[in-house]
């Protein structure tokens, strides 16, 4: 297993074609898996579910099109993007798959003293607040190319949460969305890249 930790903004095209080289060589059995932390600078990526109602500012922030599942969300700084390059040929299971990373998300979450939880109607994590309301913390878009997996998840650290208003993520409404801080947990950055990883090496058991 390899990992890329990102210390500044990545353009996001960029990004992109460098995770899609990287998949083709760990399918060509060049390369080991490859775990990649970073970070975008304000940006809104629409899935191949993304729906045009679910837009509601098209001049808010870039946007990009992208070929991940999901719907329309928001990248950009103070959340953590984590894309997981992982071969599947041994274990094909998506399923299980997309199952390991929502017990990672909720995993790591539990390490500051956050319950995340699943939901049945919508992919990610989320959270209940004072208000017993629902609210996402925690994406989840995958996609498979040889049974090698690529994008991932992302985790809201620390981001303006009203950069959420120009779209309604993941078709839900951009209120109902919330952070790490927002929750009142102060932590570092560095603090969350490592449970993030330690999270990861715990599920896959690399």
């Amino acid at each position: 297993m390899r990992w890329k930790i990102s210390n500044k903004q990545e353009d996001y095209n960029a990004s992109i074609r460098f995770m899609e080289t990287e998949v083709q060589n760990i399918s060509d059995k060049k390369l080991e898996n490859l775990i990649w932390i970073l970070e975008y600078p304000s940006l809104y990526t629409a899935g191949l579910s993304a729906k045009p109602i679910d837009l509601l500012n098209k001049n808010k922030f870039p946007i990009f099109n992208s070929n991940r599942g999901g719907k329309y969300t928001y990248h950009g700084p103070g959340q953590r993007v984590i894309y997981t390059l992982i071969n599947l040929n041994n274990d094909k299971d998506i399923g299980k798959f997309v199952s390991n990373l929502e017990n990672i998300i909720i995993g790591t979450l539990s390490d500051f003293g956050i319950k995340g939880q699943r939901n049945d109607n919508h992919h990610g994590i989320f959270v209940k607040k004072n208000d017993n309301q629902n609210y996402k913390i925690a994406s989840i878009g995958c996609r498979f190319k040889n049974w090698i997996s690529y994008h991932g998840f992302s985790i809201n650290h620390n981001p303006a949460l009203e950069h959420y208003s120009g779209i309604n993520p993941c078709g839900l409404n951009n209120k109902n969305v919330t952070s790490i801080e927002d929750l009142g947990k102060k932590i570092s950055k560095e603090e969350l890249n490592v449970a993030i990883k330690e999270n990861i090496l715990r599920m896959f058991k690399i």
